[in-house]
This record gives C-alpha cells, structure tokens and sequence, in this order.
C-alpha cells in the first residue's frame, strides 16, 4: 500500500500557512515565527507536495495565493479553531471569562480582526471587549483588564510591557507638496504643536485639532493640511499619492506598551492577548 502523502500534513503546517496567507510574505512570517526565511520557504515548498498542488505564486516581491491554496487557508482556519478547541474542551482548567480591553482608535482598526481570530484560536471560551478610544483610562476605575497605549507612560503600580515602537511623520496633501511648512494649516491631535516645537519645526496656527489620527489622515487626503501620522497610516497613504511625506526624518519615534493589573501577571488570557497584539504590531510595524 502506498503511503498518501496529503496524511503527512500536520496541525503545524496548517498554522504556518494560515499565518503566511494572512501576513502575505514569507520574510514577515519567518519574522512572525522566529526562523530562518529558508526554513518557512522549505516548508511551503513542503506542503506543496503533500498536498500535490501549487498554493502560492512567488516573486521576488509579491506572493499571491493560487485557488488551492486560497481554499486550503480557508480549510486550515476551520481545522485549527476546531484542534483549539478540543485542546481547550479536553483541560479542565481552560480559561474562561471576559477579557477587557482599551486600544487607540487607529492601532485597534489595524489590530482588532488578525488578534481577535488569534486569540479566538487558542482560547475559544474567553470573551474578549475591545474598546477603541483615544483618551487614557484609568483601569481600575473603567474595568479594563488590558490597555494598549503609545507614547511615555506615567509612574504607575501598573505592569507595563514594551510590544513596539513607531515613528510619527509629517505628511500633507499633495497640493502643499512644494509650499513652506510654517504656510500649511496643521491638522493636529492633542500634543501635536509640542511634538513639532521639540523638533524644531516653525508651524502655522493649528487649524483644527482632532482626537482621532484616522480622522487627522482623512482631512490630510481632503486637502485640509498637514499633519502627524504614525507610519503604517501614513506610508499607504504616500503609495496611493494622496499624502506627502513634509519632512525627510521622523518628528518623533514613541514606544508601543501593553498595560495591566500586577494582580494579572499570571494570567494566561492576559498572556496569550499580549503576544498576539505583540506579534501583529512586530509583523505591520
């Protein structure tokens, strides 16, 4: 009898290759995973044979999935929901409840669809409440469990943890790409003129300020100004033309941290969020 190379497939395979159709590159998913690029590129190779189609076109710079492999990515989320869960339903000390957390407006909409099917993934019975809102919480007051904040943080009882960093630049419509940067109306979030003043930038009188750097970025490409972007908001941006870059060096690079409760440093729902918001950052960023 001969041996079906389609039952070498293993739950490791399926997870690398939902990861690889999810990020699109192979170099972000060795990154991801912590291996060599040719490691993963022999293991897609790999998976190819046992499943005895081609599953994705590679270029120097493009991998795009072939109909195969667009259905085994499909297949593969299913089949490793299903593994996690029985893995859960099988422990009886699997974590339960509902996991709070507070996420910046634009780091959340990057965020929030990639982590929470991870998270799902590997704990199917916690619940997770993800609020998007741009202004500090205090977590013991609004009941959060976890917050993901940028910049400097206070003094605090709290565990802090550094995901990331992320540099912020001064992008502007298109139509002020040749004009003086102290001629531009600046489109600001709150601190904004204190960030531009430290780098030394002269600026006009700020426009309009807005809590909400997706709602900064929308003005920019209407034409309203200038403003400060992080720049996995900025650089799409810059690639479909409708901003410019205004200045050639980031104005600031800030720090990324996850936030929480000293009472939760064991616990595992905190755990597994934190390394999954921390891979996804790592992987965009």
């Amino acid at each position: 009898m001969i041996a079906d190379p389609f039952l070498d497939i293993r739950l490791r395979d399926l997870h690398f290759f939902e990861r690889l159709a999810a990020l699109g590159s192979l170099t972000a998913v060795a990154q991801e995973l912590r291996l060599p690029k040719a490691t993963v590129s022999r293991w897609l190779s790999d998976l190819e044979t046992r499943v005895g189609a081609p599953l994705a076109k590679r270029t120097t710079r493009v991998l795009m999935l072939t109909p195969q492999g667009e259905e085994l990515a499909r297949r593969a989320r299913v089949l490793l929901g299903q593994a996690d869960a029985t893995r859960m339903a099988l422990l009886s000390d699997a974590p339960t409840g509902a996991l709070r957390v507070s996420v910046p407006v634009p780091l959340g909409r990057m965020l929030a669809g990639p982590v929470i099917a991870r998270f799902r993934r590997r704990l199917p019975l916690v619940r997770l409440e993800i609020v998007l809102q741009n202004q500090r919480v205090d977590l013991v007051r609004d009941g959060i469990d976890v917050a993901i904040r940028g910049g400097e943080l206070p003094d605090s009882d709290l565990i802090a943890r550094k995901l990331a960093s992320t540099s912020m630049w001064l992008y502007g419509s298109p139509t002020f790409r040749s004009a003086p940067v102290v001629d531009i109306p600046l489109i600001a979030a709150p601190g904004d003129e204190a960030l531009l003043r430290r780098a030394g930038l002269a600026v006009s009188e700020t426009a309009a300020i807005i809590d909400d750097r997706t709602a900064v970025a929308d003005a920019i490409t209407w034409g309203a100004g200038m403003g400060l972007l992080p720049g996995f908001l900025g650089e799409p941006l810059c690639a479909l033309e409708k901003v410019v870059r205004l200045h050639e060096s980031a104005i600031v690079t800030l720090p990324v941290h996850a936030i929480f409760h000293s009472s939760q440093r064991d616990d595992v729902r905190v755990k597994v969020l934190v390394e999954e918001i921390e891979a996804q950052l790592k992987a965009t960023l």
